[in-house]
C-alpha cells in the first residue's frame, strides 16, 4: 500500500512538470496580442469618427438595440446638452413626459422616459438616481466594428 501511494506522487510530480518546460518555452509574439496588429508599446492615433449631428427632434427612426434590456442609444447630438448635472439636464425638459408612456409617437415627439425612471409616474416625479443620462444612455457613430457580434435576437 505504501509502495503504491509513494509511485502514485512520484507520478504526480512527473506529470506536473513536464508541461510547464514545455509551456515556458512558448512566446507569443507581441504583435498577436489583442484586437490590434501593432506592437503592444506602440501609442496609436485613435481612428477618428463623427456623432450624428441631428438635431433633437428630427431623427425618424430610433437605433437598433444591442440586446433586448439595453438602454437606448441617444439617435441626435448632445454636444450643446453636456455637461449634464443635477441642476442642468436637457434631457429632462424633452424626456420626462410620462403622459407619453404607452402612447403611439409620431416623428419629432421625444421618447419619454420609462416608469423605472419615476418614484410617482402621475406625478412626473424622476427618480433622482437618474439623473445623468449618459451614464447608461450614449450617442451613437458611424463607426467600423471591431468585433463581429454573435449576439442573436431572442424570439
Amino acid at each position: 500500500m505504501r509502495k503504491s501511494v509513494l509511485l502514485g506522487l512520484v507520478l504526480a510530480a512527473i506529470s506536473f512538470t513536464v508541461p510547464v518546460g514545455a509551456v515556458q518555452d512558448q512566446e507569443i509574439p507581441e504583435d498577436s496580442l489583442g484586437l490590434s496588429k501593432t506592437s503592444v508599446f506602440d501609442d496609436p492615433s485613435p481612428a477618428v469618427f463623427e456623432y450624428d449631428k441631428a438635431d433633437a427632434g428630427s431623427v425618424g427612426k430610433r437605433s437598433e438595440r444591442s440586446y433586448m434590456t439595453a438602454p437606448p442609444m441617444i439617435p441626435h447630438t448632445i454636444v450643446d446638452m453636456v455637461p449634464i448635472t443635477l441642476e442642468a439636464n436637457l434631457c429632462r425638459d424633452c424626456h420626462v413626459q410620462p403622459g407619453l408612456i404607452g402612447q403611439k409617437l409620431t416623428l419629432g415627439m421625444p421618447v419619454p422616459a420609462p416608469v423605472s425612471h419615476y418614484t410617482d409616474v402621475k406625478a412626473g416625479d424622476l427618480y433622482m438616481g437618474r439623473w445623468n443620462c449618459v451614464q447608461c444612455h450614449a450617442p451613437q457613430a458611424k463607426v467600423n466594428v471591431l468585433v463581429k457580434s454573435t449576439f442573436k435576437k431572442s424570439k
